[in-house]
């Protein structure tokens, strides 16, 4: 294109391409009942399956737990992947009907995210959260776990803002 205004510009022509992606996809504003009703339930046949599975992670994130040693960093490996495992257990666990794991786990990742670096309290709060969880998914407590549920919940999360002030990481 010239700077000339004096020079003739060419036509442009303006091309709309078809949108086929709108065609392929169902209603013009989200999901259809009936797609509703189907993710609802996989959803359910797959909670039967999340105690077994659930079980199987807790005891993954046990043994990076265990592999983390005084001094190690946050950024360090063992610390990091049992940061991811918590968080995907985070997000399974109120989709499966065990809030009670959704909120350990995020005690779990919130603890871990205010450290730079582990000492052997530090362990041991995440070690207790992991027996918390085992405890949970071995006895299938569904929803908040009641009373039980309740303090058990509320004492890890009390232990973690007590070693954070005493630390000065809150």
């Amino acid at each position: 294109m010239s700077d000339d205004p004096d020079k003739k510009r060419e036509p442009v022509e303006i091309i709309n391409p078809p949108h086929k992606l709108k065609q392929k996809v169902s209603g013009a504003g989200g999901p259809s009942a009936a797609m509703l009703a189907k993710a609802q339930a996989a959803i359910e046949k797959m909670s039967g399956d999340y105690p077994d599975w659930a079980s199987r992670d807790v005891e993954k994130l046990d043994a990076l737990v265990a592999a983390i040693t005084p001094g190690e960093s946050t950024k360090g490996e063992n610390v990091n992947q049992a940061f991811r495992m918590a968080h995907d257990m985070r997000g399974q666990g109120g989709s499966f009907g065990y809030p009670l794991m959704t909120r350990l786990s995020s005690s779990f990742c919130r603890f871990t995210e205010k450290m730079d670096k582990m000492d052997q309290g530090g362990i041991d709060i995440l070690k207790t959260h992991v027996n918390a969880m085992r405890a949970v998914i071995s006895n299938r407590v569904h929803g908040e776990g009641g009373a039980v549920g309740t303090q058990i919940a509320d004492g890890l999360e009390q232990a973690v803002q007590k070693y954070l002030d005493k630390h000065g990481l809150s």
